[in-house]
């Protein structure tokens, strides 16, 4: 669903197609990533659906499962820790 819907997605459809022209991303494998403010590599989340889902909703609900209970704050710093979109 990630590889996919990079090529529907606006901003990286351009990434895979001049991947020289946008430097603050990496193309590896098929997947595109970029640095999140703590340095670290992250992978990048297209705007696309996947099993009537789109993908970051589909973060959200993992990520809710995992340490939402904790709040919102301290979901949001996990999914920034993994994903970009």
């Amino acid at each position: 669903a990630v590889k996919a819907g990079y090529d529907t997605d606006t901003l990286f459809s351009k990434v895979l197609e001049a991947p020289q022209d946008h430097r603050r991303f990496t193309l590896r494998d098929g997947f595109i990533y970029t640095t999140n403010r703590r340095g670290e590599e992250v992978l990048c989340l297209p705007r696309a659906k996947f099993k009537n889902k789109t993908t970051t909703q589909i973060v959200l609900d993992q990520a809710h499962d995992t340490v939402g209970h904790y709040g919102a704050q301290r979901t949001a710093e996990y999914i920034r820790r993994w994903f970009w979109w």
